[in-house]
């Protein structure tokens, strides 16, 4: 009788316990279900998106970490680009079904005006659509466009402008410092094309541009990692006016801080082996490759 009890017992404990863990289990369910949506429409806004309109395209492009990028682009009659109005950027972050752009940059007031936060509700949102209702009521749908495989191994989508190498003398304060060489290997990662756009050309202008600046600096301008990421964003600010303001990222790829010629030889060599994208504008005439890079090397006395 008494381990009949005793059965008895332990039976009902394996079902309460049971009946404890499916409970746990359905709460963990439901919890999981909602984050799981959250999460996934925080992953579909990343990309680039285009919302036409008026013969204007205005393009987006919206980053994983919380910043975005725009551009507007007008057409003609057969949809081929003519004309660029300008860029804006900033951050972003969605909430409750509300996507919240904060413009930190711009140079196109009449569509992201500087300082001013946008408020848009979510309508619809998947892979390739989102269709968004501003605070004044009007619907955009806006069509996420299919990225174009950039530089092969670089991980990047966007199409990718590459360059020749730099290798400029760097500025001393006085005759009796040391020769220093920056030696820069780096490519440019653009914002997503519109419809019919093709990548820009390397405007020979450009390249001056930016040796021009890279040659004003001073050591300790680029003598460690931090001060190499701020000269990047400098870089890019130099060379976009001359690329209709489609930068959107410099990436270094190698840097070297050269103490002879030699090594700057070395440095041109190793970093030319690849074919440039880089080409003079139609109707001028330029120089690339190595030629180039030859052109730049530092004078040695």
């Amino acid at each position: 009788m008494e381990k009949q009890v005793k059965k008895v017992v332990l039976d009902r404990c394996t079902v309460v316990c049971a009946v404890i863990f499916f409970f746990f289990m359905f709460l963990a369910g439901i919890a999981g279900c909602g984050g799981e949506k959250e999460k996934k429409d925080t992953d579909l806004i990343p990309g680039n998106w285009i919302y036409y309109r008026n013969r204007t395209y205005i393009l987006i492009a919206v980053d994983i970490k919380g910043t975005w990028s725009s551009s507007v682009k007008i057409a003609d009659v057969t949809s081929k680009i003519v004309d660029s109005r300008g860029t804006a950027s900033g951050t972003w972050h969605l909430d409750g079904g509300q996507l919240i752009f904060s413009v930190l940059a711009s140079d196109i007031d009449n569509v992201w005006k500087k300082n001013d936060t946008c408020f848009y509700k979510v309508i619809e949102l998947s892979d390739h659509l989102m269709i968004l209702e501003g605070e004044d009521g009007r619907k955009e749908e806006w069509k996420k466009t299919v990225l174009q495989k950039g530089k092969e191994g670089s991980g990047a989508v966007n199409p990718i402008v590459t360059m020749a190498p730099y290798a400029v003398n760097l500025d001393k304060h006085s005759s009796n410092a040391q020769d220093r060489y920056l030696c820069l290997s780096m490519h440019l990662e653009l914002m997503e094309l519109m419809p019919e756009q093709t990548v820009p050309q390397f405007h020979p202008r450009a390249r001056d541009a930016a040796i021009m600046y890279l040659s004003s600096l001073t050591y300790d301008d680029v003598s460690d990692f931090d001060r190499i990421k701020v000269q990047k964003e400098k870089v890019k600010d130099v060379l976009n006016p001359y690329i209709d303001g489609l930068i959107k990222e410099v990436v270094i790829d190698h840097v070297v801080i050269a103490l002879s010629a030699a090594k700057v030889e070395e440095f041109i060599i190793e970093h030319t082996a690849a074919p440039s994208n880089e080409a003079p504008a139609e109707g001028e005439e330029g120089e690339t490759g190595k030629k180039d890079a030859k052109k730049e090397n530092p004078k040695t006395s």
